[in-house]
């Protein structure tokens, strides 16, 4: 028996000491890529008013408008969250140590591109797995489901630089380049791979309402791959920081069908029990409104 988290923005920004700060959620996340230079700087006015009222929206629009501009902005993106790490007392060092590191078998998924999670296990003594259960020893399963900012392109010794990929007019499944990945071990090494490619980057999801991924798709689909069958496989599951957002119909229809008891922890209560409700989803429960409130509720469950 093993319990399922899946963690979202919201989890991240609100998971306490961080630096150089939490995350910013996705209102935020647009004018923090601005202040950072890049891609974000260069849109017009009137799409950066967009990006900031829906960023999915202003991403939609971006595609139209920036389509040859997409890879810069996803290595953008990677370099801006490649940064953050968790703080003395960071809730999701605090998880970990209240489910007894591996001792009380948990899959960690997130739909968020920063590496607090995996910051968070090392920094408990511990290692990460990008896979379902079963595990190694001493290791917790992690899924980053939209991607990560540290699965790079492994191109071997070969390269692609120079040109630039416009898909404006493909269908919702093309990408560019479909690779093995490598897990990147450090921030240096993101940052270093952001500054000197011109035409690739990490295989992260667009955030955009079909969360296309241009990069490595195949190793982003196993891992949802991986968290579906670990939907189906739980005892619990725990969704952290993450908005009923329907149209994400990869989580929220799984997350439907799933039997085991679900357990929500975000600000939109409602929002959630409509959904529940909705999908005639029994034993669905707003079970607080915060990761820091929730964090003790779901160490009782694991003593």
């Amino acid at each position: 028996m093993s319990s399922l988290f899946l963690f979202g923005a919201g989890a991240s920004f609100g998971s306490g000491p961080c630096s150089p700060a939490p995350p910013p959620l996705g209102g935020a996340l647009f004018d923090e890529l601005r202040k950072a230079g890049g891609i974000a700087s260069r849109v017009s006015e009137e799409l950066a008013k967009l990006f900031r009222r829906d960023f999915e929206a202003g991403m939609d629009r971006f595609w139209q408008d920036y389509n040859t501009w997409t890879s810069e902005l996803l290595r953008d993106m990677a370099r801006f969250f490649a940064v953050f790490e968790p703080g003395e007392g960071n809730l999701y060092i605090a998880l970990i140590a209240a489910l007894g590191g591996t001792r009380k078998k948990a899959v960690f998924a997130t739909t968020n591109y920063d590496l607090l999670i995996e910051h968070a296990i090392v920094r408990s003594g511990l290692f990460i797995s990008y896979g379902g259960l079963p595990a190694a020893p001493r290791n917790i399963p992690v899924l980053k489901i939209h991607g990560s900012c540290n699965f790079l392109p492994d191109l071997g010794t070969g390269g692609i630089r120079g040109i630039g990929f416009d898909l404006s007019q493909a269908g919702e499944n093309a990408a560019v380049l479909d690779a093995p990945i490598r897990v990147a071990r450090s921030t240096q090494k993101i940052l270093d791979f952001c500054s000197t490619e011109d035409a690739i980057a990490p295989a992260l999801a667009m955030y955009h309402p079909t969360k296309r991924v241009l990069f490595c798709r195949s190793f982003v689909k196993s891992q949802l791959d991986a968290f579906l069958s670990s939907v189906r496989s739980a005892s619990r599951i725990y969704v952290i920081g993450l908005r009923v957002h329907t149209i994400d119909d990869h989580i929220w229809q799984p997350l439907a069908a799933a039997k085991s008891p679900l357990f929500y922890v975000g600000r939109e209560p409602d929002q959630f029990r409509r959904w529940a409700d909705g999908n005639q989803r029994r034993s669905a429960f707003s079970f607080a409104t915060s990761f820091s409130q929730a964090l003790p509720l779901i160490a009782t469950h694991h003593e």
